[in-house]
């Protein structure tokens, strides 16, 4: 074990500095500046502009969810064009074409609700008090009509199924925040009841990022030796209606959360 945590540090913290590592540490600064900066324009100025004119909640959530998932579209984007990262994602139209689905997935990155959200549409996110109430992010979740997890078990299933009902997607992280490293990943089964209570079906996506990076209790400027690498994977879809493996019983919700994580931890290597 402790040869593989070394091996991990040597990744992000050792290594040979280059023009080409330099230059990733001056553009993953801008990108997360712009990031910031983005979020504010949309809090500002742009959801502001469409509270102005469409009086209307739903169409303003919907108007607001495309923008944020074409903003980060075109963020993931930017970070490509600047050398921070490649990636590659297998099952696109799944994710793009997903309606009433709960997308769940490993949380190896601080990125990867961006990158998932990037290409799906009409997409909700479960977010965080810390995110509901963050100046950065508060206009954006809120305008976007997320989730916010408040520390209500029972009200948040009611919304998540609620959400699903009306077709929209959730995009769910069931390790709840990044798993360091050493630790083995434990899934919170709060998906699994939401799922069986909307009937709803779930996508199992693995995300892998080589070398790692942005991961929990890393800073921003521990960039890699080399560019990382985000390879995002549909890997199953279950359905949980008309079967009689996944009853809306405790059983039955322990049964799906631990065949989600199983078949996840299959497909990832830590």
């Amino acid at each position: 074990m402790t040869d593989h945590i070394a091996t991990h540090q040597r990744i992000i913290y050792g290594g040979r500095w280059t023009l080409s590592r330099a230059w990733r540490l001056i553009a993953t600064g801008l990108s997360f500046a712009l990031f910031g900066l983005g979020g504010l324009a949309l809090a500002l100025l742009w959801f502001p502009f469409i509270s102005l004119f469409v009086r209307d909640r739903e169409k303003r959530a919907h108007i607001s969810q495309t923008s944020v998932h074409k903003v980060w579209r075109l963020y993931i984007e930017i970070m490509r064009t600047l050398g921070v990262l490649t990636y590659e994602i297998e099952g696109a139209q799944q994710l793009r074409e997903a309606r009433g689905t709960i997308v769940v997935a490993n949380h190896p990155s601080l990125i990867d609700v961006v990158f998932l959200m990037a290409f799906m549409r009409r997409t909700r996110a479960v977010v965080k008090k810390g995110v509901w109430n963050n100046p950065f992010m508060s206009g954006v979740v809120r305008a976007s009509n997320y989730i916010p997890n408040l520390g209500d078990p029972e009200r948040l299933i009611t919304d998540c199924a609620q959400a699903l009902k009306e077709g929209a997607n959730l995009c769910i992280f069931p390790e709840g925040s990044r798993t360091p490293v050493t630790q083995r990943a434990v899934y919170q089964r709060g998906f699994a009841h939401v799922a069986l209570h909307a009937d709803a079906p779930v996508l199992l996506v693995a995300i892998e990022v080589t070398p790692p990076t942005l991961r929990k209790h890393e800073p921003w400027y521990s960039i890699p030796v080399s560019r990382p690498h985000w390879r995002i994977r549909v890997i199953d879809r279950i359905e949980t209606t008309d079967t009689s493996r996944y009853t809306r019983t405790p059983l039955g919700v322990r049964l799906l959360a631990q065949h989600v994580q199983e078949r996840i931890e299959k497909e990832v290597v830590r």
